[in-house]
């Protein structure tokens, strides 16, 4: 029980960190040159296949200097022998410059009950994710 409490902590305080920064109600425009950097868990892959897949109107470029905005994860495992472990995962999109944060946005892949039985991994995250982003250009 004390570490489920050190976990919520830990959690709530990474929350905190990444949420001081207010996004701007600008948002991604579209039609916008977007870098997806490097993540842990790979999900950055799963994160540029999943823009295509459902296809948001961006343009992925290949280095940060092309970009007019940069997507970056924050990512932490998480799990214990009472729970099934599990992926908590923090994503923001900045301008190139990382002056100002225009997009911001929170995922997981953590199941207290019945973990094992249902669809789970970065690809899974990754949905998560760009369906948020999606929604969140839609509604500008």
């Amino acid at each position: 029980m004390p570490r489920l409490i050190l976990l919520l902590a830990v959690s709530m305080t990474l929350t905190a960190v990444w949420g001081q920064q207010q996004p701007s109600a600008d948002g991604i425009p579209p039609n916008a040159r977007l870098y997806v950097g490097p993540m842990e868990w790979n999900l950055d892959r799963f994160v540029t296949a999943e823009i295509q897949r459902q296809g948001l109107p961006l343009q992925l470029v290949d280095r940060p200097e092309d970009a007019d905005f940069v997507m970056a994860a924050q990512y932490q495992g998480l799990g214990s022998h009472f729970l099934s472990p599990g992926h908590y995962i923090q994503i923001k999109v900045v301008t190139a410059d990382g002056a100002r944060r225009v997009w911001f946005a929170e995922a997981n892949d953590y199941a207290v009950f019945f973990g094992r039985l249902r669809h789970h991994g970065p690809s899974r995250a990754a949905a998560a994710i760009v369906k948020r982003l999606r929604l969140d250009m839609a509604a500008r």
